[in-house]
Formats: C-alpha cells, structure tokens, sequence
C-alpha cells in the first residue's frame, strides 16, 4: 500500500461535494433466537469520518460520472501529475501551484487554509472573484485586466513562483482556460499531493 502525502486538501469543497451524494450508510437489523436468549443487533455502515474518506467518496462519484479529464479536455474537472512550484500567499490568503504540461501553463489556486499544516486562514482563497482579483495583485504590472491580460497573469504568476519545481498530482474544478499560445489553464484543486 503506498501512503499519498498531501500538501493542500480542501475540506470546503470536500465537505460540499460529499454532502451533494447520497449515503451508502445502510441499516442491517438482525434477530437472532437461541434456546438460552433472544438476541437483537443493529449494524450500520458508518458514514465517512474523515476528509480522506470524503475524498474517495468524491473521486469515485467524479469518476463513474466521468466528470475527470486531463488537462487538455473540456470536462469539468482536470487531473494530473506534473512538475509545480508552489508558494502560499499569507497576506492574500491564497496559495499558488503552477507549472508547464504539453506547454500550457497550469495555474491551481486555493485558500492558503487547506495547505496541509497551513494554519487558520480564512477558506475564501478559492472563490473564483477572490481568486481572480488575488492574482491580479500578484501581477507586476497590475494595469488594465481582460480575458487576454488574465491569462498573461497567469503565465506571468506561474514563471514566477521561486523554490524546486516538485512533481505532483491532482484533481481540480476547471475555472477558466485561455485558447492558444498564450493562453493559460486556471483550476481550484481538490487536493494536491506528492506524485512518487
């Protein structure tokens, strides 16, 4: 069994995701009668109790509802392992990964809360106006902002991020995506862990 080492685990969207499907917790009633005694069990299947539980729960349902592409489709939510670099943003309250994959830039943006020993700030980082109006402050030359500027943004925040390039994995809600050359991809992660 190989143990993942997560770096950011939204238990926002985790929460909310889980609660929209139905519970497999069912109850089984067994009656048992011996000549000595009568005995009465109830079993149930207990609900998740953990945000790890939570996420194979949503992964699962992501997945039969084939709802998870690669970065390069059109479905709603984007996976993959690739070289980031990452960095939290303590005074905005958000975190950022970012790298190349089949040259596109690929940005993740969350709340620097779900960092895996992140501390206690606010979970507003990956609400996408939040998010947007973050990243544009991460911009050295804030100026005007459009679609086009955004993605240029984007690939402005992605070449600047400092530290190693670590390989990853993920699964993120895809926010926006600029077409072509210049464009980017912007997605909210659900998790983001180590890739071995």
């Amino acid at each position: 069994m190989t143990l993942t080492y997560y770096l950011y685990l939204s238990h926002l969207k985790l929460g909310l995701l889980a609660a929209q499907l139905t519970s497999d917790a069912q109850h089984e009633t067994e009656v048992a009668v011996d000549l000595k005694f009568v005995r009465y069990s109830r079993k149930a299947v207990r609900p998740e109790r953990h945000d790890l539980d939570k996420l194979a729960k949503v992964v699962r349902h992501l997945q039969d509802a084939d709802q998870i592409g690669a970065a390069g489709d059109s479905r709603p939510y984007f996976q993959a392992g690739m070289r980031m670099r990452w960095q939290v943003f303590p005074t905005a309250g958000i975190v950022v990964f970012a790298g190349m994959l089949d040259g596109q830039v690929v940005v993740l943006g969350g709340s620097a809360s779900h960092v895996v020993g992140g501390g206690a700030a606010e979970p507003v980082g990956s609400v996408p106006p939040y998010l947007f109006r973050k990243l544009q402050e991460l911009r050295p030359d804030p100026g005007e902002f459009d679609d086009e500027r955004f993605h240029e943004a984007l690939s402005q925040i992605g070449a600047g991020l400092p530290g190693p390039a670590q390989r990853v994995e993920f699964i993120a809600k895809r926010l926006t995506e600029g077409p072509g050359p210049g464009g980017a991809l912007l997605g909210s992660p659900i998790y983001v862990a180590l890739a071995d």
